[in-house]
């Protein structure tokens, strides 16, 4: 993960910061979902990249100085306090005489503030005095003799002024004292111990420990710590010790006190206690259409609504649906380890147009919000959703919300009372208006108004929003909706946001995007647009993960569903793919989502016949697909299962798609889930497959983090294996032969498994074993896959 990198400078600010001079670099360990009905083509991204090749900037604040006016007297008058803010840059090769240019003085060039320099480390050093809040700056450097005003590629956040993007650093209040982290250790046994180190505020008048305090939130409730699990030092070092702690996930809330009568904003330390420590990497991640997946609360039902297809409506689905089905151990059968929910804010009453102009549909999705800081009573409500996060967290399961950052509806509170904040121009995809050219400021729909990110007021406004649900709710991530479609700033502040309120104690809050884009069959480079796009999101001031458009379009379906391309191209692909994303990128694969047709309609209607038209499942609201007629479809599912489950990163499986739920593109891709008892056999077998495979990946190491080691491949046969550093491998073996195929692989020298070792296969197959010359030799059954391991 990114967070071993060294991360945002402001992290430091936040938390109180250095003296000048000190190194305070910190380090710490779609679009078409937005409304049913409606597809889009594929925007280029936006247009204001950061320069890049220039080291990081450090700013924060100078807890040693006296704290003084706007004038620059000294003094404490309410509103008027300035904090010592220290910038600390690396320049590139070639490059002088860097510059502080800010807003605080209308980023004039001639009062820009010069770092001096180098210190041993190479760095120059420079102080600006700036109140507390978000101050928009840039870098300025003399390059062959001309200034050049850049983007700090070190700073996470960014701000708009007049219309132009700008780095930002947020500077906290610095009268206020604050606490750092410098241990955090969570063990399965049930202990915790932290050690915090108190920074005095600009007064210095040192800590008031008598009024400290520290309260832990769990499953059961919350409770200050007792005198033996929180003791305070004179000098406001804070010590912290819990046993007999219960599995699951813990926060504990610690404030600071300085005798000046000054309280610190909250430390939270957050921290689960679970007998193998999570990682997102390797996290198989369940996708829930909340209305869509069981009605656990009929009183909640809001019934059909006039005017409004079926197929686009309420059908009661909600929260303790879901919530029942945690509990029954349903999704441990699968080995999910973490949810996607749909958006879970109140959205309108009525229904409105699709794209086509005819049919009309509801917000049962969720991304249509009317409500900031409200979930939607017809799915349960807040209390309904605290209870879901509680059942999940149980089961060592972790929630994502599914997070709308590109518009909400006509209706939403901010819409009515800031309409300066949006941009209700051109609907994207009408003429003139076309989903590239017009990415960040198109409508999704007319009654949809577009988030303008670079008005201040309305960026800090959602990310506000984000760490109130992130906080209220006690959940573990987001998924980041449209990110194309808005300025970065919008990514980029969120990410400086979740990291710095939710991380300081170890414990990864994930930040997964989608950046829909597509692929194209040639050699590099022509798909660098496609990698570029998705890839310029990611990276330790970014967001941890997307979405794999890219294997999707050039595997999932081409490969498993239509049979177009083959093992070759699969492997291919994959390992094409694994160059491209950053260091440390979560990426998620997958086979169907809510935005595509079933992948059981695709290898149904895979133009096998003129009956089988591959552009039937694409019809949304006529030729709709039924479910298949044969048992070919279900097979491809479960190959394609087998592949997707045993690749790197964070796989996506999409409600029902576990049983080859059918149906062609949305709305029909988001039909109510059955039950195992409504099954027909085919989906049955389909379900046990999938369970297998889950509950292979869940248990093997290997499986879910291992490096990605082809092993063999031709047209319809496909082995690789899965390696840890230290040792620990599993081989994958998949074919759509229609006959049982026999394969010898070497494994001794690619994946470090001794002769004589014994493989035993996941799946329930029959095993086998390392031969004395280092290989090994297995039978795939025929349509189907092994999983070996030690």
């Amino acid at each position: 993960m990114h967070r071993s990198l060294t991360l945002l400078t402001l992290l430091v600010a936040c938390t109180g910061g250095g003296a000048p001079g000190d190194d305070t670099t910190t380090t710490v360990g779609g679009d078409a979902s937005s409304f049913p009905g409606t597809t889009t083509d594929t925007p280029d991204p936006p247009t204001t990249a950061p320069t890049s090749g220039v080291a990081d900037t450090t700013a924060t604040t100078d807890p040693t100085a006296e704290p003084t006016t706007g004038d620059g007297t000294t003094g404490d008058p309410p509103g008027d306090t300035v904090c010592p803010t220290v910038f600390r840059f690396d320049p590139p090769p070639g490059a002088t005489d860097p510059r502080i240019a800010g807003e605080w003085h209308g980023f004039d060039l001639a009062a820009a503030t010069a770092l001096t320099g180098p210190d041993d480390d190479g760095m120059y050093t420079g102080t600006v005095d700036l109140p507390p809040g978000l101050h928009a700056y840039k870098v300025v450097l003399d390059q062959g003799g001309a200034d050049q005003w850049i983007l700090d590629p070190g700073q996470g956040r960014r701000k708009y002024v007049d219309g132009t993007e700008n780095s930002a650093v947020r500077v906290p209040d610095c009268r206020a004292p604050s606490l750092v982290v410098e241990t955090s250790a969570a063990a399965p046994a049930g202990t915790y111990a932290a050690t915090l180190r108190y920074v005095d505020g600009l007064a210095g008048a040192g800590p008031d420990t008598a009024k400290f305090s520290a309260v832990l939130r769990d499953s059961e409730g919350a409770a200050d710590l007792t005198a033996e699990q929180f003791t305070v030092a004179a000098d406001g070092g804070v010590t912290i010790n819990l046993k007999n702690l219960a599995d699951g996930k813990h926060r504990i809330f610690v404030t600071a006190t300085s005798a000046d009568g000054r309280t610190s904003e909250p430390l939270r330390l957050v921290f689960w206690i679970e007998d193998e420590p999570f990682t997102w990497d390797g996290a198989l991640i369940y996708m829930v259409v909340t209305d869509r997946y069981a009605d656990g609360d009929p009183g909640n039902n809001p019934g059909s609504t006039p005017m409004a297809d079926p197929r686009g409506d309420w059908q009661g689905g909600d929260l303790q649906g879901l919530a029942d089905a945690i509990d029954e151990g349903e999704l441990d059968k699968l080995g999910v380890r973490a949810i996607w929910l749909t958006p879970f804010q109140t959205n309108p009453d009525g229904p409105y147009l699709a794209s086509d102009g005819v049919h009309h549909v509801t917000g049962y999705h969720g991304y249509w919000p009317t409500r900031a800081r409200e979930v939607d009573p017809r799915i349960g409500g807040a209390e309904a959703l605290h209870e879901l996060v509680k059942a999940a967290h149980a089961h060592g399961i972790r929630i994502l919300q599914d997070f709308v950052v590109n518009h909400v509806h006509e209706d939403h509170e901010y819409a009515l009372a800031h309409p300066e904040w949006f941009r209700t121009g051109c609907v994207c995809g009408t003429d003139g208006c076309d989903w590239t050219s017009h990415a960040l400021d198109c409508m999704f729909a007319a009654y949809l108004p577009d988030i303008n990110h670079s008005v201040p007021d309305a960026s800090a406004a959602f990310v506000d929003d984000a760490v109130w649900w992130l906080d209220e709710f006690d959940l573990d991530g987001l998924r980041v909706d449209a990110v194309k479609h808005v300025e970065e700033v919008a990514t980029r502040n969120l990410a400086a946001a979740v990291r710095e309120t939710f991380e300081p104690a170890g414990t990864e809050y994930f930040l997964m995007g989608e950046t829909a884009m597509g692929w194209s069959d040639c050699p590099d480079p022509c798909n660098d647009e496609n990698y570029g796009t998705i890839a310029r999101y990611v990276g330790p001031l970014g967001l941890d993960g997307q979405f794999d458009f890219v294997l999707y379009h050039g595997v999932s379906y081409r490969t498993f569903a239509y049979g177009d391309s083959g093992m070759l191209h699969a492997d291919y692909w994959t390992r094409h793919n694994l160059e491209k994303w950053p260091a440390g990128a979560v990426m998620t694969p997958y086979i169907g989502s809510h935005d595509t047709a079933r992948f059981t309609t695709l290898a149904d209607y895979r133009g096998q016949d003129p009956g089988h038209d591959r552009g039937v499942p694409g019809n949304q609201w006529t030729n709709v697909a039924d479910a298949p007629a044969d048992a070919e479809p279900y097979r491809r599912t479960r190959i394609a299962m087998a592949w997707l489950l045993a690749q790197p990163g964070a796989p996506l499986l999409y409600y029902g798609d576990e049983y080859g739920q059918w149906g062609g593109a949305d709305p029909n891709n988001r039909a109510m889930m059955r039950s195992a008892s409504d099954l027909s056999a085919d989906e049955a077998a389909t379900l046990a497959w999938v369970r297998k495979l889950g509950q292979a990946r869940a248990g093997s190491p290997a499986l879910r983090l291992g490096a990605y080691v082809p092993l063999y491949a031709d047209e319809d046969t496909l082995v690789f294996g899965r390696k840890l550093a230290d040792g620990d491998a599993a081989i994958v073996g998949l074919t759509r032969a229609q006959a049982d195929v026999v394969v010898d692989v070497e494994v001794t020298a690619a994946l470090g498994l001794a002769a004589q070792t014994q493989l035993h296969d996941l799946l329930g197959g029959a095993n086998a074993s390392v031969g004395a010359l280092g290989k090994s030799k297995f039978t795939i059954p025929a349509g189907a896959a092994v999983i070996l391991a030690p």
